[in-house]
């Protein structure tokens, strides 16, 4: 069938639904769109009529997504040239492409802690510009939490939109703290009593309280950042002084290190697939470090051992600190200088819309951005940890929104590994990271002195 939203004006071409956006002409309310794949050949714009769109991707998520690029190529007569990196090739291609305006890709790929140094720099179109011109809004069904991501800075406009709907989440056997009469940990004082009783009790039997990672840089930085928070504090305060020599933290970072003591051995040398691993193959019991491609192993019966045993919710806080989860979304955005922004932003669209979120999540695994989707009954029954992921993505927060963020990470990452391998004090870490990060912060001028 034909997408009747679709119409020429004097050859030039007109979009109304075809969009993640939705309108209601009655009343300005949210309606569900006819998806873009269904429009025949003769309604393509012609601004999409070989067209060649440049498209900058990790290499794990490049063949997961090939399927739906060829559909959208074949309908559209539109041509995709995936250019596939490793994830830190791909952010420095990104870094010396967006920053020199080469306009060599047209859509990327990018994980959301890249989202203050491209969009602050205004190296990414604004999606939402575009979007006006074209008479629609952002789409109600997205998640708020994970579409305000790609509003940076923020109230600026859209300059990418959430195609990738990941969230740390905490959690924790059921099976086992039944077992032991424990009650499921609220604080991260609980979780560290339940890991040591956990410990104690099955260590023997190979099974551990706690899993986490050691690995410095993003491994080690990405499992302390929620004990951090969950102390009531975080990297920075809102004048971008670092805060990691406060109470709070020297309290998170001993409560860090007991816990890796807890952990299986060779902690200082688990990073994210391991930590998954010791999870779905029942050798730890807990962690707040874990995301939803681990789910899905977990759930998954041909890997796991844990099937239906292992529960997930809000990251553990101390008594007065509201929980919050973690983002790790990836975005997809429009270079400036890019030649075919009109044909990269209907591709953006069509592939974040819910048939292609759905597809991507049922076929590939991938979690969505969208309420719909995470809410479908057909993709609950396949993943029954949808509910609380969802619950988690409506209660993520992102990481500290400034552009210096991966070279801060860098920093913390590795005194926080050094400090669970033995090589450095708790103190002088953080210490360390501390006058690091100041440095860091004070030359990219964003923290005055």
């Amino acid at each position: 069938m034909q997408d009747e939203s679709i119409a020429k004006d004097g050859g030039a071409s007109r979009l109304n639904r075809r969009t993640l956006l939705k309108g209601s002409a009655a009343a300005g309310a949210a309606v569900a769109l006819g998806p873009i794949s269904k429009r025949s050949a003769f309604a393509v714009p012609a601004y999409l009529q070989g067209t060649n769109i440049v498209f900058a991707i990790t290499n794990d998520n490049a063949p997961q997504v090939q399927p739906l690029l060829d559909d959208y190529s074949k309908k559209n007569n539109v041509s995709i040239e995936v250019q596939p990196n490793p994830y830190a090739g791909l952010q420095q291609k990104l870094t010396l492409a967006l920053t020199q305006g080469t306009g060599d890709y047209d859509v990327v790929s990018m994980d959301d802690p890249w989202m203050p140094q491209f969009a602050g720099g205004k190296f990414l179109m604004n999606l939402q510009d575009l979007m006006d011109k074209k008479g629609i809004k952002p789409d109600p069904d997205f998640i708020p939490e994970l579409l305000a991501l790609g509003d940076f800075p923020k109230g600026t406009g859209l300059r990418g939109i959430p195609w990738v709907g990941n969230v740390q989440v905490f959690a924790w056997r059921k099976d086992v703290i039944d077992d032991l009469k424990l009650e499921t940990p609220k604080t991260w004082d609980d979780v560290l009593a339940a890991a040591k009783a956990i410990t104690d009790a099955k260590s023997a039997s190979g099974l551990y309280g706690i899993g986490l990672r050691g690995i410095a840089g993003n491994d080690a930085a990405t499992s302390f950042l929620p004990v951090l928070r969950g102390f009531g504090t975080d990297l920075f305060n809102d004048k971008w002084q670092p805060q990691l020599e406060t109470d709070a933290a020297k309290k998170a970072l001993d409560l860090q290190l007991a816990l890796a003591k807890l952990a299986p051995p060779g902690v200082e040398n688990t990073g994210h697939p391991q930590n998954g691993r010791n999870m779905y193959s029942g050798i730890t019991a807990m962690s707040g470090d874990i995301w939803p491609d681990q789910l899905l192993q977990i759930y998954d019966p041909s890997v796991s051992k844990v099937v239906g045993k292992v529960d997930i919710g809000a990251e553990p806080a101390e008594s007065g600190v509201k929980p919050a989860n973690m983002t790790g979304n990836w975005l997809l955005g429009v270079p400036e200088g890019s030649q075919s922004a009109d044909a990269a932003l209907d591709f953006i669209l069509w592939f974040t819309a819910a048939e292609q979120q759905k597809r991507l999540l049922m076929d590939q695994s991938i979690p969505a951005t969208r309420t719909s989707v995470m809410q479908d009954q057909e993709a609950v029954a396949k993943f029954p940890f949808l509910p609380g992921l969802l619950a988690a993505a409506k209660n993520a927060l992102p990481r500290p929104r400034t552009p210096s963020y991966n070279a801060v990470e860098a920093v913390y990452g590795q005194y926080v590994a050094q400090a669970i391998a033995g090589q450095v004090s708790a103190a002088d870490a953080l210490a360390n990271a501390n006058k690091e990060i100041t440095d860091i912060m004070v030359k990219s001028g964003e923290l005055k002195q």
